[in-house]
């Protein structure tokens, strides 16, 4: 499970990412966009969380998004488009371990990137696989 928090470090994100991930298990989290009190409608953004090894590089070594299937824009029970929702199944992750600096970013349709959270998240293999 992962969690955002106000960001206070230097990365340039809007919030701050952290949490760990069991990697034979399946994934399931929504993330609730809300601004000034108000449902955030995300439904016109592509959206992106890669994690990789190091600072050093800007290469994902993974990569899940809206394209990909992995990320969804899904409404909440007033029909506001504002919740992303993460679906990894069991397995999927498996190859990695360690701690991995995550990014959540989207596009819009002018193309401005915006990083949402930036942080790590730690990639565990529990529990036995299935």
């Amino acid at each position: 499970m992962t969690s955002l928090a106000r960001n206070g470090g230097d990365a340039g994100a809007l919030f701050d990412l952290s949490g760990t991930i069991a990697t034979n298990a399946s994934w399931a989290e929504d993330v609730y966009f809300t601004e000034a009190g108000a449902p955030f409608d995300i439904s016109e953004l592509e959206w992106k969380l890669t994690f990789r090894l190091s600072s050093e590089t800007t290469s994902a070594d993974v990569t899940l998004s809206t394209a990909a299937g992995t990320l969804s824009v899904v409404a909440d029970d007033n029909g506001h488009y504002r919740i992303l929702r993460i679906g990894v199944a069991a397995g999927a992750l498996g190859a990695y371990e360690g701690d991995y600096i995550a990014d959540l970013a989207s596009k819009d349709g002018g193309g401005a990137v915006l990083l949402w959270a930036q942080g790590t998240v730690s990639f565990r293999p529990n529990p036995i696989t299935f």
